[in-house]
């Protein structure tokens, strides 16, 4: 009677077949390993750790290979692979601006949107283009010349081919740059990491190879170049095989689209190009504004500087999704942890190396330099002051390249730019070296950071209380 009576009931029938699914389904095993590695690769804490991790890496084996390749290619060839790394941080920029943009697309359809494949086909096409342009320009302009004496200043053997092994480089690697803005859209910071330590190892490597078997200067660089483009090729198989939806495809290209991706671009490219010309020729307005002795020591100090300056900016990347990924949402609370924990971060590294720089930045310099440089107390402060500033600096402009904030960013960094170009020049007649920096954080200061701050704090405002009405 029970069966029969269990029969002819739907719902027990049914709450019994819920408790065998739930039975089945508590007893399915769990990959833990997988979830935990899941989770953590996620946080962008975890991808700024890592970020920095392989950040070290690569610097402890650039540092490495500084002693040993000065004493296999001499002084002259050595300054020439100095050069040729040098332009590889052109990097940054030969993606014109359109690889951050790409981020905030990704960012916000988490990779598997119609629109994101769309973005990511025209960006590959312009920067092909690109490439192929650029990479024709390179050849003309170096078989043109015949000779490396066609070229007053890059004279000595292979220095020729080595540049234009470098420049060729940079061509080709434009469209391969947007595989770690990607990355960096997905949340997968901490791969992209380890594909760069990967990249730096190897480059360690090929270069010992090239000086075991005395291949000379072009083999050096090429070593330098070809592994970062090997890695790169390896890792864009791996993404896109892990995620087809996002495969470039010519298909999806037009050339009205191919017009709108330069343009979505081009805010980006701005900022980038306000930054470099307002920070990083420091060094040559030092030449002209003060004496060799005070700007060689200001060289220093800023060697220092931008060391540091490279970390944080790393190390804050992976927050700039996160957040472009909560103000979609309109998610203000976790928009403004994203927020404190950047802040957090970047004061931790930035306090911790001032701290260091103003107790032991001139025993360092001193062993640094075998004696030959000394910094002064007022370049030391100069140096411990900056870093803290730049590191605010760092977090508010990663996180106001969302599409919202982007426009207010420009202008920000245009006056912000003109004002640390009039400050240095005042403040170097006056206080020497230390005065450039001084100028520039008072440029940031005062007509980026503050009203950087206010822009962001109200923006997070209007989510929360929009976000209060709607319920």
């Amino acid at each position: 009677m029970a069966d029969a009576r269990w029969e002819h009931d739907p719902d027990e029938r049914a709450g019994n077949r819920d408790r065998i699914m739930a039975l089945h389904s508590v007893a399915a095993p769990v990959n833990r390993p997988v979830e935990v590695w899941s989770n953590l690769r996620s946080r962008p804490l975890f991808g700024a750790a890592t970020a920095l991790a392989a950040r070290l890496i690569q610097m402890g084996s650039t540092l490495a290979l500084v002693p040993i390749l000065l004493s296999h290619l001499g002084s002259e060839q050595f300054a020439v692979w100095l050069a040729a790394s040098s332009l590889m941080g052109a990097f940054a920029f030969i993606d014109l601006g359109i690889g951050s943009n790409l981020v905030n697309h990704i960012a916000v359809s988490k990779g598997v949107s119609a629109s994101a494949r769309t973005y990511v086909s025209n960006a590959f096409v312009v920067l092909s283009l690109f490439s192929l342009a650029s990479a024709t320009v390179v050849c003309l302009t170096f078989f043109s010349s015949g000779t490396e004496n066609g070229f007053i200043h890059f004279r000595g053997a292979g220095t020729w081919s080595a540049f234009f092994v470098t420049c060729l480089t940079l061509c080709i690697v434009a469209p391969l740059s947007l595989i770690w803005k990607i990355r960096l859209g997905l949340g997968e910071t901490a791969i992209q990491s380890l594909w760069d330590a990967f990249a730096s190892l190897g480059i360690f490597c090929a270069i010992i190879v090239s000086l075991w078997f005395n291949a000379g200067i072009v083999a050096v660089v090429a070593s330098f170049c070809a592994v970062p483009l090997l890695v790169h090729c390896l890792n864009g198989a791996q993404l896109f095989r892990r995620y087809p939806d996002l495969k470039p495809s010519l298909s999806l290209a037009s050339a009205g689209k191919l017009a709108a991706v330069l343009k979505s671009g081009s805010p980006f490219l701005l900022v980038n190009a306000i930054s470099a010309i307002s920070f990083s020729f420091d060094s040559v307005l030092a030449l002209h504004l003060l004496d060799a002795e005070q700007a060689a020591r200001f060289g220093v100090a800023q060697k220092m500087a931008i060391a540091v300056q490279t970390l944080l900016s790393i190390g804050l990347t992976p927050f700039w999704p996160q957040f472009r990924a909560a103000t979609a949402e309109q998610n203000a609370r976790s928009a403004g942890g994203i927020l404190i924990s950047a802040f957090a971060l970047a004061l931790l590294i930035a306090g911790s190396v001032s701290m260091m720089i103003v107790l032991f930045g001139d025993d360092v310099t001193r062993l640094w330099t075998r004696g030959a440089i000394s910094l002064p107390n007022d370049l030391i402060v100069g140096v411990a002051i900056w870093i803290p500033v730049f590191a605010v600096n760092a977090v508010l402009t990663s996180l106001m390249s969302v599409p919202s904030l982007l426009p207010v960013q420009v202008k920000l960094a245009s006056l912000s730019g003109v004002c640390c170009f009039l400050a240095k020049v005042i403040l170097a007649g006056a206080w020497g070296g230390s005065g450039l920096f001084w100028g520039n954080s008072f440029g940031l200061f005062a007509f980026l950071i503050l009203p950087a701050f206010f822009v962001i704090a109200r923006d997070l405002l209007r989510m929360k209380q929009a976000k209060g009405r709607s319920r």
